[in-house]
């Protein structure tokens, strides 16, 4: 039986329903982005599946065994975690704290896609210039994750096209995950790739969606597997940068949901 859950949005006011959701919790993009068929609105649904706030039933069975024995999830959507000296900071679709008898036991990061990529790949940011920090961020992320830098921050050379190649959205959103749990003394960090799709992929248009769906899915998919497999080669752990500690446990985990019609 998956825990009870409670959501919070980012202004600390609970969140119960839809409307109390997008009030409480909107995404970046308001109401542009805020539409049935597309993750915000999406995974909103799907957390309140039954009428209530509840953990998806897939995305529970996927998580069960790496949680263990909890009797509740915190879940903030859009919640943000600082990941650096610079401006922006990651936002979460949603961040989830597991607890046991009130003590967070594990912390879930989720990234929740609906035919949408990783926000490009990782050597985007390498034609980045001074004044912009991107080629030091994505330095201080990659060695977080694989104890190694992935550029050179004065060129822009790409010093690791294997890394550089990965869904820049896949690093910050594990990176800040990490962040979370060390915030938490928590040793595990659980980070969830929540994918919404079309139950008819290749009738997805004739229904009146124009949107590549078999594309995305697979790219997706491979950018999944490939970051996944750059974890594992690395540790699956943490690497010590000025601020992130070593040691913290990263689990990747996938899971796909109908879109509700």
């Amino acid at each position: 039986m998956s825990p009870s859950v409670r959501l919070f949005g980012t202004d600390r006011e609970e969140i119960l329903d839809l409307d109390s959701w997008f009030l409480h919790a909107p995404p970046e993009k308001g109401l542009a982005q805020w539409k049935d068929g597309y993750s915000a609105k999406e995974q909103a649904k799907a957390w309140l599946r039954p009428g209530r706030p509840a953990v998806p039933g897939e995305f529970w069975s996927a998580i069960a065994e790496l949680v263990g024995d909890v009797d509740e999830v915190y879940g903030r959507p859009e919640h943000q975690t600082r990941l650096d000296r610079y401006s922006r900071s990651r936002q979460h679709d949603l961040f989830g704290c597991a607890r046991r008898d009130g003590a967070t036991t594990q912390v879930i990061g989720v990234e929740a896609k609906a035919c949408e990529d990783f926000d490009g790949i990782v050597a985007d940011r390498a034609a980045a210039v001074a004044p912009s920090k991107k080629r030091a961020r994505c330095n201080l992320l990659a060695r977080a994750l694989f104890g190694g830098g992935v550029l050179d921050e004065e060129t822009g050379d790409i010093l690791d096209s294997r890394l550089a190649g990965h869904g820049y959205q896949l690093w910050t959103a594990a990176v800040g995950t990490i962040i979370e749990a060390q915030k938490r003394g928590v040793v595990d960090a659980i980070v969830v790739v929540h994918q919404f799709r079309p139950d008819d992929v290749t009738g997805a248009k004739q229904a009146g969606d124009s949107r590549d769906w078999a594309s995305a899915l697979a790219a997706n998919a491979a950018a999944f597997n490939a970051f996944a497999q750059a974890l594992a080669d690395a540790g699956s752990q943490s690497h010590e940068t000025e601020f992130v500690k070593p040691g913290t446990r990263l689990r990747l985990i996938k899971v796909e949901s109908l879109i509700e019609r």
